[in-house]
């Protein structure tokens, strides 16, 4: 029988705490953990993570030493959204010679917002035998479901998407970029120039690649999200007043050159009363076709898609590998093996 999976977990904020306890109950042997926060090093991954057993595992802030000294399959890596801020982390990893899943949102499709980037790592990871690769949310609910419910159509002219999450789901980083609690004046000169839409782009440059379409460029807009009564966020300690910011809302709109606009509304908030997260996708053309899912989890999808995609990233070509040129993913029982 071939041996459990070696991971080390690279970052134990609120993902990295909910994949700690998922990776351990499918079968995953976590041979180290990575935090900045001088609060986490030192105490066990276990106790860090929230869960009710010690898991013998110390977590440490020197990357480069634990990779050194352990003997890891895989890094599973959740530390920020942007390539050119995680390039380090990786780089640690795949010099290395480790593979690396990450959440991290501008890997999973970014050789439009970040091809030097990309291709340096894709360099790298192919000099040493690893792979580089990102999962989550958007890899089967914003690209993979559909691209499939695309397939059923005789004619498109555009495909809209709209998917809300719960701001109070995540940390202290998040908060900061949702601008929770700020004047609307205030935020909006913060915001003023700053449109980005990057996990939205990305998402919808990977459906065109499934679907065979060729992008030409892109357009952002984004609008605050103003509290009608005051709300609070427990995870930040943080009452919102009325009239004060909730959330964001982003929306890319990406044109091809076969004449399909691909339309894509995030929207991060904290909820009031009554609200759930929604993903709602339409596809206007011959047939009319929807697909939504009510209160739809996505902070857990995004950890269950990635931990079922390990046995795809070990199998996978070295380089910086993109989900279209993975196979379709599927669930994994457990206990996952290399």
């Amino acid at each position: 029988m071939s041996p459990p999976v070696k991971a080390v977990v690279y970052g134990v904020g609120a993902m990295g705490a909910l994949l700690t306890r998922l990776l351990v109950e499918k079968g995953v042997e976590i041979v180290g953990a990575v935090a900045r926060s001088p609060a986490k090093v030192g105490r066990d991954l276990g106790a860090v993570a929230g869960m009710d057993r010690s898991l013998g595992v110390l977590v440490t802030d020197d990357a480069e030493a634990l990779l050194r000294d352990r003997e890891a399959d895989i890094a599973i890596v959740a530390v920020d959204s942007y390539l050119e801020t995680m390039a380090p982390h990786f780089r640690i990893c795949l010099s290395r010679g480790v593979n690396v899943l990450t959440l991290e949102e501008e890997t999973f499709y970014p050789w439009r917002r970040a091809p030097a980037i990309a291709a340096e790592l894709d360099d790298l990871g192919r000099s040493t035998g690893a792979t580089l690769a990102a999962s989550g949310v958007q890899d089967v609910n914003w690209s993979l479901a559909v691209s499939a419910l695309m397939a059923t159509a005789h004619r498109i002219e555009r495909v809209r998407g709209r998917s809300t999450w719960h701001g109070d789901e995540f940390g202290p980083a998040v908060g900061r970029y949702l601008h929770l609690g700020w004047d609307p004046a205030q935020a909006t000169a913060s915001l003023a120039g700053q449109a980005d839409g990057m996990t939205s782009q990305t998402a919808l440059e990977a459906l065109a690649a499934f679907a065979g379409l060729t992008p030409t460029h892109h357009e952002v807009s984004t609008e605050l999200m103003i509290a009608e009564a005051e709300l609070r966020s427990g995870r930040l300690d943080l009452n919102i007043p009325e009239g004060t910011v909730r959330g964001l809302s982003e929306v890319v709109r990406l044109a091809t050159v076969e004449g399909i606009e691909l339309e894509l509304e995030m929207a991060g908030f904290v909820h009031g009363a009554g609200e759930t997260p929604v993903n709602d996708w339409a596809i206007e053309g011959e047939p009319a076709l929807r697909v939504q899912s009510e209160d739809f989890p996505g902070r857990l999808l995004t950890c269950t898609t990635l931990v079922n995609r390990i046995p795809d990233i070990l199998a996978a070509p070295a380089g910086l590998i993109t989900v279209d040129r993975l196979p379709l993913p599927r669930y994994r029982p457990g206990p996952l093996r290399n």
